[in-house]
């Protein structure tokens, strides 16, 4: 794997920086939680960017530390371009957000494309369901108490499918939960919170009939958290919208091979 840089930009969003291509992504991680992966938990969240590593440098961030109640989808992705003009000259070439980042970067398609050459919203569309919405609550309650293992097993129920692959993934999670989780701020236990009644707001249908950049949209058929009919929609009120469903697969699907591919491929059929 390729050497990876922690640190926090000025406006206290924190990263980790993979990769040395010319060409820089943003890789808005899921949530709730600013916290990013270390350790096994990281590899698995990028190991499906591999094919980009050699021409792009991967920027992985998470949100603001410090969030002030009722923090919105929508300031987090004003704090995103705030932070491509403060760190990256007011431009990156690609913006990719995966689950909780992605519904983030619904909100930056329609507000800053102008800042990002392409975009891929992926494991995320405008309508989150109830039983991933209380899984997330359930786990940012218990992420908020410091309960690390406990939230990052709840978690893994989204991720994996019942059967054995989700016991096995169980008691890994188990195991590694706090790399998982990253390294908390002062503020982790209200931002966290914070972040997780912010989700539980629709994005609205007429901000994704404003974004007009092509968008490539990635999505699992069993996602636990984002349904299939949900996705077929937003890709319908899109007006560029190109939506890939990965058969049979779950929540997480950044981990897979094919993804970096699908993106590779989506880019250059829009360079």
């Amino acid at each position: 794997m390729a050497t990876i840089q922690y640190g926090i930009f000025k406006n206290t969003i924190p990263y980790a920086k993979q990769g040395t291509g010319k060409k820089v992504m943003l890789f808005f991680i899921g949530g709730p939680g600013n916290g990013i992966p270390r350790g096994l938990g990281f590899s698995i969240m990028v190991s499906g960017l591999t094919p980009l590593l050699k021409e792009y440098t991967i920027f992985a961030v998470s949100r603001k530390s410090g969030l002030a109640d009722g923090y919105t989808l929508r300031m987090m992705s004003d704090d995103y371009a705030e932070l491509i003009k403060q760190e990256f000259n007011g431009h990156v070439d690609l913006v990719v957000g995966i689950s909780y980042g992605g519904v983030i970067a619904q909100y930056f398609a329609a507000d800053h494309a102008d800042l990002c050459d392409n975009l891929v919203i992926a494991m995320a569309t405008h309508k989150i369901n109830e039983n991933g919405l209380k899984i997330d609550q359930t786990y940012a309650e218990l992420a908020s108490q410091g309960k690390d293992r406990e939230a990052g097993v709840a978690i893994t129920r989204a991720l994996y499918p019942a059967g054995i692959m989700r016991g096995i993934m169980s008691a890994l999670m188990w195991a590694v939960a706090p790399s998982f989780l990253g390294k908390k701020s002062q503020t982790y236990s209200r931002d966290v919170i914070i972040e997780v009644k912010a989700e539980a707001i629709p994005t609205p249908v007429d901000l994704l009939s404003r974004i007009k950049t092509p968008v490539l949209m990635l999505n699992g058929e069993n996602d636990l958290y984002f349904e299939t009919g949900s996705a077929q929609e937003m890709a319908s009120i899109i007006q560029n919208a190109t939506s890939i469903v990965y058969p049979g697969k779950g929540h997480e699907i950044s981990s897979e091979k094919r993804f970096g591919e699908d993106i590779l491929e989506f880019v250059a059929q829009n360079t």
